[in-house]
């Protein structure tokens, strides 16, 4: 349903599963993603953009504790995603070393998928 809310692009609905997922922060989707990204992601469509990097921050921390290399990937081209919107002072830095950390794990891991999304990111910043 979290997920759904951010595709729709869903103010509402992402207030509601965010207040329903904050409390289980720090833990993992079996099979899909960190509540911590997740929670970013609804943060995000809530256009709460520093509270989505807050909980992004969070969702590193945790995926390089827990080693979840993949999902570390993931977070890292999400969270750049974010930064090239929101373009803060030192958004754009940010967001360079953040690809360049997501694609250095998925061309490790053979995430092709994920490796042509960041190609195409780090080319709409111009790297």
């Amino acid at each position: 349903m979290a997920l759904l809310a951010v595709q729709r692009d869903d103010q509402s609905a992402a207030a509601d599963n965010y207040a329903y997922l904050l409390g289980q922060r720090g833990t993992i989707i079996w099979t899909f993603s960190s509540v911590d990204r997740l929670l970013e992601l609804l943060s995000q469509t809530m256009g709460n953009p520093d509270q989505a990097a807050a909980h992004f921050e969070d969702a590193l921390a945790f995926c390089r504790k827990a080693g979840y290399r993949p999902e570390l990937a993931w977070t890292c081209c999400d969270y750049a995603d974010m930064l090239r919107e929101r373009d803060a002072e030192g958004d754009r830095a940010k967001a360079i070393a953040l690809l360049d950390e997501s694609l250095a794990i998925s061309s490790e891991l053979g995430m092709r998928p994920l490796m042509e999304l960041v190609l195409s990111r780090r080319e709409i910043l111009g790297e």
